[in-house]
C-alpha cells in the first residue's frame, strides 16, 4: 500500500468525525455521570447510616440512663412509659429493654402495638436479624448497656426506621437523576458545537490527503488557521508532502536518467545498440504488414585509429560528436540514427522507392563526412566506408540486416575505403571465407604451418650475394600456399601481426646462425617490421634478444619499414628506430616512392638503405621520364649517403640501367625467385 493510502486509510478509521461522532460523545458522557452518580448514591449511604448509628447510639446512652434506677428495682411500667416519649421521633422504629439476662421486659414500637412476652421475644429476634444484614441493610440496630456504677443491669435495643433510609437515598437518587440529563444536555450542546469545530479543521486535511491520493500532485498544502495542535498537525501533513513530492522528484529523475543511459549513447546522444535494435525490430513488424522497403546503413569510419594514436583519445571523442551530427543532419525524423560503439554508426530507412534511394542516401552521407572538421584548432579530415543492406532481399530479422550490412561495409574497406557497397551472396561468401582463413591463421603458428622463405639480394657489380630478405609464407593444411598478401592483411587487423613478427624475427636469426656456422652463402638477412609492431612492440629489446640468442652481430641484421608505417606515428618511430641503430641494426626504407615521405622527412630519418619499389622498374627501360625519375631518386640516396636497394628486376635491360645510374644492389626474379632456407642452402 503506497503512503497515500495509507494516510487516507488513517484518517477515516481514526481522525474523520462521522454521523456517530456526537452519539459516541454523548455514550461517554452518560457512562462518566452515571459511574458519578453511582459513586455520589453509595457516599451517600455510608454517610446516612454511619449518622444513623451515631444518633442511635447517643440515644441508646441517653435512656440507658434515664431508665437505670427503674430497672434495678424492676419497674417495667416506669421503663414503658418513658420508651412512650419516643413517639415524637419517627426515626426511631421499635426499643426493646432486656435485664441482666438478656430477657425483653419493656418494648416501644412506633405502630403502638401491644407486647407480651412472646411478642417481645419475637420483636427481639427479629431486631437482630435485619440488624445482620451487613454493610447494605436498611435496618440499623444498636445494642446500648445500662450501667450502674460498674453493674450491669441489662440492655437497651434500639431499631431505626428503614423508611428514613429509603425517603433519603431517593430524594438523593432523584437530585442525582436531574442534574445527569441536566448535564448530557449540556454536553449534546458542546459535543455539537466540538464536532463542527474539530470536523471542519479534520475535514480540510481529509479532504487534502484524498485530492493528493487522487491526483498524485504533491504541491498541494493544507490551508487554514486552527487550533495550535491543528496547525501543528498541518504542519506536519505539509512536510509530509514536500518530503514525498522531493523523494519522488528524485526518484522520476534517477528513472529518467537511467532509461537514457540504457538506451541512448553517453558520447554522441544518439540511440544505443539496445535501442537501435528494439525499434530496428519494431520497423521489421511494421514493415512485413505493409510490404514496405527497408535498408539498414553501416557506417565505420576508415583509419579513426590513426587520428586517436596521433591526436589523442579527447580529439577522437571530439571528432565523433562531429561525425554523429553530420550524419544526424540528414537523417530524416522518421529514420533512426545509431552508435553501436567505437567508430561505428548504424541508421535505418524506412519506407523506400527502390535500392537507388539507399545508396543515394549513402553516398550524401560520404560526401558530408569527407568536409574538413576543426577539432581544437587543428583541421581534420576522414572518410567512412558504408555497407548497405535491404528487407527483405537480404534479410527479415534484425541480426541477419545488421551482420550482412556489416558484411558489405568489410568490403567497402577492401575496395579503398570512403566507399558504399551494397550486399549480396557473393561477397557474403567471400567474407565466410576470409572470416574463416583469419580464425585458421590464429592457430597456424602454433601448428607449425609457417615457414620463412627467403629471396637474395645481389651486387650490381659483381653478382654476388650481400645478403637475402625473409619472407613469410602460410602452408595451409587445406588450401596449400596462401599468398602473404592475402594473410598477411589479415594478420594486422587481428593483432597476430605481434606474436608471427616476434617468431619471423627469432626464427630469421637462427636461420642466419646456421648458415654463418656452416659457411653459408648468405651473411646479412632483412626482416619486414610491421607498422603494429612499431607501435606495440618494444623491437629494440626483441632483436636484441634474438641477436643475442643465437651469437650474432647486429650489423648483419637489418630492419626493413614501410613509409606509410612510419607516418602513424612520425615522432615514436623514429625515437624506435634511433634505438636499433644505437645497438648497431640496420635500417631499411621499404617500397620507397609510393608513400608520403617528403625530401625534408627523408632527411631526418635515420635510414641506412633505400628500397625502391618495384613499380619504377617497370617500364624503366623503355620510357625515358621514368629513367630520369629513377636516376634522381638514386642520385638523392648517394648525395645522403643512403644504400640503394632496387627491387622488381626481372630483365637484363633494368639491371643495365640501374648499373648506369650507380644503384649497388638489386633484388629479383632476374636473380632469383623467394625460396625455403633449404633450397637456398643448396644453389
Amino acid at each position: 500500500m503506497s503512503a497515500t493510502k495509507f494516510l487516507s486509510r488513517f484518517w477515516q478509521l481514526h481522525l474523520l468525525p462521522d454521523a456517530g461522532f456526537r452519539s459516541r460523545i454523548m455514550l461517554i458522557s452518560t457512562v462518566t455521570l452515571v459511574m458519578g452518580l453511582s459513586c455520589f448514591v453509595l457516599f451517600s449511604w455510608f454517610s446516612y447510616t454511619h449518622e444513623s448509628r451515631a444518633r442511635l447510639s447517643a440515644t441508646g446512652d441517653i435512656i440507658a440512663t434515664d431508665i437505670g434506677a427503674a430497672l434495678a428495682f424492676g419497674d417495667y411500667q416506669s421503663i414503658t412509659q418513658a420508651l412512650a416519649a419516643f413517639k415524637a421521633d419517627p426515626s426511631i422504629w421499635r426499643i426493646i429493654v432486656l435485664d441482666a439476662d438478656g430477657h425483653p421486659r419493656a418494648c416501644y414500637h412506633q405502630t403502638d402495638q401491644l407486647h407480651d412476652d412472646r411478642s417481645l421475644q419475637c420483636s427481639l429476634e427479629t431486631v437482630r436479624t435485619r440488624s445482620g444484614g451487613g454493610l447494605f441493610a436498611l435496618n440499623i440496630a444498636v445494642q446500648r448497656p445500662v450501667m450502674k456504677d460498674t453493674l450491669h443491669l441489662g440492655t437497651v435495643v434500639l431499631e431505626q426506621n428503614a423508611q428514613i433510609i429509603i425517603n433519603k437515598m431517593t430524594i438523593a437518587l432523584t437530585l442525582g437523576t436531574f442534574f445527569i440529563l441536566l448535564l448530557l444536555i449540556v454536553s449534546y450542546l458542546l459535543a455539537g458545537r466540538f464536532q463542527r469545530k474539530t470536523t471542519a479543521q479534520i475535514a480540510s486535511l481529509t479532504e487534502t490527503m484524498q485530492e493528493v491520493s487522487r491526483t498524485k500532485d504533491f504541491s498541494i498544502r493544507v490551508l487554514g488557521d486552527y487550533n495550535k495542535e491543528m496547525n501543528l498537525l498541518s504542519n506536519c501533513f505539509n512536510e509530509m508532502l514536500s518530503e514525498i513530492a522531493q523523494r519522488d522528484g528524485m526518484l522520476l529523475k534517477r528513472q529518467d536518467e537511467l532509461h537514457w543511459m540504457a538506451n541512448y549513447d553517453l558520447l554522441t546522444g544518439l540511440p544505443n545498440r539496445a535501442l537501435f535494435l528494439d525499434r530496428l525490430d519494431q520497423a521489421l513488424l511494421h514493415a512485413a504488414r505493409t510490404g514496405e522497403q527497408l535498408a539498414v546503413l553501416f557506417v565505420d569510419l576508415d583509419d579513426f585509429k590513426l587520428i586517436n594514436d596521433t591526436h589523442g583519445h579527447r580529439t577522437g571523442d571530439l571528432l565523433l560528436q562531429a561525425v554523429a551530427h553530420r550524419l544526424a543532419e540528414l537523417t530524416r525524423a522518421d529514420d533512426t540514427l545509431a552508435r553501436l560503439g567505437g567508430d561505428e554508426f548504424t541508421l535505418f530507412l524506412h519506407n523506400l522507392q527502390s535500392i537507388d534511394n539507399a545508396l543515394l542516401v549513402a553516398r550524401k552521407h560520404l560526401k558530408n563526412l569527407l568536409e574538413p572538421y576543426i577539432v581544437e584548432g587543428n583541421t581534420l579530415y576522414i572518410s567512412a566506408s558504408i555497407g548497405v543492406a535491404l528487407f527483405p532481399d537480404h534479410g527479415a530479422t534484425t541480426e541477419l540486416l545488421l551482420k550482412h550490412a556489416d558484411t558489405a561495409m568489410y568490403l567497402a574497406k577492401e575496395m579503398g575505403k570512403n566507399h558504399v557497397e551494397l550486399f549480396n551472396n557473393g561477397l557474403h561468401q567471400l567474407v565466410s571465407e576470409r572470416l574463416s582463413l583469419a580464425n585458421d591463421l590464429r592457430g597456424a603458428l602454433q601448428r607449425g604451418e609457417l615457414e620463412l622463405y627467403f629471396q637474395p639480394r645481389v651486387c650490381l657489380h659483381d653478382k654476388s650475394w650481400v645478403g637475402a630478405e625473409a619472407l613469410l609464407r602460410w602452408h595451409h593444411p587445406e588450401q596449400g600456399m596462401i599468398p602473404p598478401d592475402k594473410f598477411i592483411p589479415l594478420a594486422e587487423e587481428t593483432g597476430l601481426i605481434l606474436p608471427i613478427g616476434e617468431w619471423v624475427i627469432g626464427e630469421a636469426c637462427r636461420q642466419l646462425s646456421r648458415w654463418q656456422a656452416g659457411g653459408g652463402p648468405i651473411s646479412r638477412l632483412s626482416v619486414n617490421v610491421s607498422p603494429l609492431q612499431l607501435q606495440r612492440q618494444d623491437l629494440s629489446a626483441t632483436i636484441q634478444g634474438a641477436l643475442s640468442r643465437n651469437r650474432l652481430e647486429p650489423g648483419c641484421f637489418e630492419v626493413e619499414i614501410t613509409e606509410s608505417a612510419l607516418m602513424r606515428d612520425m615522432e615514436k618511430s623514429i625515437t624506435m628506430l634511433q634505438e636499433l641503430r644505437q645497438i648497431g641494426v640496420k635500417i631499411s626504407l621499404d617500397d620507397f616512392g609510393t608513400g608520403y615521405s617528403s625530401l625534408s622527412t627523408l632527411r631526418n630519418l635515420p635510414i641506412d638503405v633505400l628500397k625502391i619499389d618495384r613499380s619504377f622498374l617497370l617500364r624503366v627501360h623503355e620510357s625515358d621520364n621514368d629513367a630520369k625519375f629513377l636516376a634522381a631518386i638514386i642520385s638523392m640516396a648517394d648525395t645522403l649517403h643512403i644504400g640503394v636497394v632496387a627491387e622488381g628486376v626481372e630483365y637484363a635491360a633494368q639491371e643495365k640501367i640501374l648499373k648506369g645510374f650507380g644503384c649497388s644492389e638489386g633484388q629479383g626474379y632476374l636473380y632469383a625467385r623467394p625460396m625455403p632456407a633449404s633450397a637456398l642452402w643448396k644453389s
